[in-house]
């Protein structure tokens, strides 16, 4: 899907919702509707390969505790090759 594409996809899921929420007056109408927008927006925004900052932090953790792995045994076979 072209940028033009999702775009329109999301203009078009936002005045749907936003006809929706003109039905649905009050606060936890908004709830509902940004609880739903950010549902919809997120699933956009994964289609196009990115991630949320919530995903990439904890693939940052992963990289990091793999590393810290890495060079451990990288210090265990530099041992174990000089005996």
């Amino acid at each position: 899907m072209s940028n033009k594409d999702t775009f329109d996809a999301f203009v078009s899921i936002v005045q749907d919702k936003l006809i929706e929420f003109s039905d649905v007056a009050g606060k936890p109408g908004l709830n509902i509707l940004k609880g739903e927008m950010q549902e919809k927006f997120d699933a956009l925004v994964k289609s196009q390969g990115y991630v949320t900052t919530k995903d990439y932090q904890m693939l940052e953790a992963l990289a990091a505790k793999l590393e810290a792995r890495i060079d451990t045994l990288e210090k265990l076979l530099e041992e174990d090759k000089a005996k």
